[in-house]
C-alpha cells in the first residue's frame, strides 16, 4: 500500500474546498485500524498510534483517511454514498 502523508485532510487536494461536514453529532468517527498490513505500512512510514477516520458530509459524501497521533494524515479518499 503506497502511503501519501499530508499535514491535514484539507491539504491533501482530494476533498473539494467547498465540501461541508454533516452537522454533529455523528459527523466524525475515529476507529482502530483492523487491517494489520495497512497498519504495519503506516507505522513504517511514521511510527506511533494510527486511527481510521470517517468524516460524514452533506450530500451523501464521506471523507476517509488514516490519522496519526501527531495530526498527520495518510491516504485521504472521498466517497459518495447512494
Amino acid at each position: 500500500m503506497p502511503i501519501r502523508l499530508f499535514n491535514s485532510w484539507k491539504e491533501s487536494g482530494v476533498v473539494p474546498p467547498n465540501w461541508q461536514a454533516a452537522p454533529p453529532p455523528g459527523h466524525l468517527e475515529k476507529v482502530p485500524i483492523k487491517n494489520g498490513d495497512a497498519l504495519d505500512a503506516l507505522r513504517q512510514c511514521l511510527p506511533g498510534k494510527w486511527f481510521k477516520v470517517y468524516r460524514m458530509g452533506k450530500g451523501s459524501t464521506e471523507v476517509h483517511y488514516f490519522e496519526h497521533s501527531s495530526g498527520k494524515v495518510a491516504n485521504v479518499k472521498m466517497k459518495y454514498k447512494g
